[in-house]
């Protein structure tokens, strides 16, 4: 069966196309979502369809980008397509909104999609993720850590956007854009297997089929259970989230008493998605929702802890109340993080943490930089200066107070308080931007490197 024949029952069996729907594809250039325009041309003309084109710019990679804006451009005109282009600087976006590129790429792509589907009334926006796209996003988050609804598959169809071409390989794209002799243009970055999920696609699973030749079909099989049962989940949470618990002035409110009758892995997700409502951008970790948890289990009538994104949550007795609004921080809240991006707002900095087995500069953590012995590690977290800390600063041998090292460093008093302070369990590792502490420095022995930078925004520090 030819891929158009594939996409075609997929259209149908699935309902993601009605007769006189005006379709938007979002369109790269690459031979994804060329093929995907050229598939939908051929089923437009039986099932009775338009199309439009909708391009972003990213502005990343310089003639590159140029070259797919005017390929897209062409393409349009050579079909008789409505075609909408919109160039952006992801970087400046991304250091703006703290979001990583590929986050703040995907959401200002969407935003386009759904701003221009909705003024020139296309009923839907196609985007063009395959099969292969799924396996590995699975593998990524798997090897990277993640909860059990990390593990569902790509929806097929949420909202407005549809993905017809969800359920064949990659191959099968390759094989009709080869057999069409369709024009495309590809992305250099792609062969670069220094990127994540280039190193999945080119290593890892060429690896896996040696063992199981399959394996994508076995682990698409598995997403479909996965996905079973975290609707289960979801159909929990949502049923509990209309019930219990309350939106009011910009606070969400949940009884406690309800969200302890809750198993563990629906009490997490109703947690999740009711910090989302205040902060979209915010994806609560199973750190962030235990110490939630710690609040709601807490002997004190009233607790408190702050989370990313500006997320405040406080148990007032019988209560879990979660807000955006200012409440003063305490010195002696912490902010839990763990490898990767942590923007922790109350204290304007974003933490990015990896292993790394190169070092650069930046050993004495004096800087923005410190590379710290992972395996001296436990959980970390961050905080700001509590009167009686102290650590050993990196070439002493003896325990100084933080009070007197800031002291003979001239750091001003008021200053003093907005310095995050990074920890390993109630350890001092690192005092950001002035020294580490010397129980955790890079010795010959090391066999883990941890690297920490720190981006400051204004006001910190």
């Amino acid at each position: 069966m030819s891929l158009s024949s594939k996409i075609k029952r997929i259209i149908q069996e699935e309902k993601l196309i009605d007769p006189d729907d005006r379709v938007l594809l979002g369109l790269s250039g690459g031979i994804d979502s060329t093929t995907l325009l050229f598939v939908l041309k051929e089923c437009a003309r039986e099932l009775g369809f338009e199309i439009g084109l909708a391009h972003v710019n990213h502005m990343l990679r310089g003639e590159e980008s140029e070259r797919d804006e005017a390929f897209v451009r062409r393409l349009g005109e050579q079909l008789s397509l409505a075609c909408y282009v919109r160039r952006v600087n992801v970087k400046d976006e991304a250091r703006l909104t703290g979001k990583s590129l590929q986050h703040a790429g995907r959401d200002i792509r969407y935003r386009f999609f759904t701003e221009i589907a909705e003024g020139d009334r296309f009923t839907k926006i196609a985007v063009a993720h395959n099969l292969d796209d799924q396996i590995e996003t699975f593998l990524l988050r798997g090897i990277k850590g993640t909860g059990m609804k990390g593990l569902s598959s790509i929806p097929i169809r949420r909202d407005m956007s549809i993905r017809p071409l969800l359920k064949p390989p990659r191959r099968d794209i390759e094989a009709y854009a080869r057999g069409h002799e369709m024009p495309f243009v590809e992305d250099s970055s792609n062969a670069k297997s220094v990127y994540e999920r280039n190193f999945i696609r080119r290593e890892i699973l060429p690896l896996m089929e040696r063992i199981n030749p399959a394996v994508r079909q076995r682990i698409f099989s598995l997403l479909q259970d996965m996905t079973a049962i975290n609707e289960i989940f979801d159909q929990k949470a949502e049923t509990f989230l209309r019930e219990e618990v309350q939106r009011e002035g910009g606070d969400v409110s949940i009884p406690l008493e309800a969200l302890k009758g809750l198993d563990e892995e629906t009490g997490y997700r109703v947690l999740s998605k009711a910090l989302q409502t205040l902060a979209p951008s915010f994806i609560p970790l199973r750190e962030h929702i235990r110490l939630v948890k710690k609040v709601a289990g807490g002997v004190r009538p009233s607790g408190f802890a702050v989370l990313p994104y500006g997320v405040r949550v406080r148990r007032v007795y019988g209560d879990i109340i979660a807000t955006t609004k200012k409440v003063e921080v305490r010195a002696s809240d912490t902010y839990p993080v763990k490898t990767g991006e942590n923007r922790i707002d109350p204290l304007n900095v974003t933490l990015h943490i990896g292993v790394v087995e190169v070092m650069e500069s930046g050993l004495a953590g004096g800087g923005s930089v410190a590379f710290l012995d992972q395996d001296k590690l436990g959980e970390l977290s961050v905080r700001t200066f509590v009167d009686g800390d102290r650590f050993v600063p990196l070439g002493m041998s003896a325990f100084t107070k933080l009070k007197d090292f800031f002291i003979a460093r001239k750091v001003p008093r008021e200053a003093r308080r907005r310095i995050p302070i990074l920890l390993s369990g109630k350890d001092i590792v690192w005092i950001v931007g002035h020294r580490i502490d010397e129980r955790f420095k890079i010795e010959k022995e090391t066999r883990h490197v941890l690297k920490v930078a720190a981006t400051m925004s204004p006001g910190c520090c």
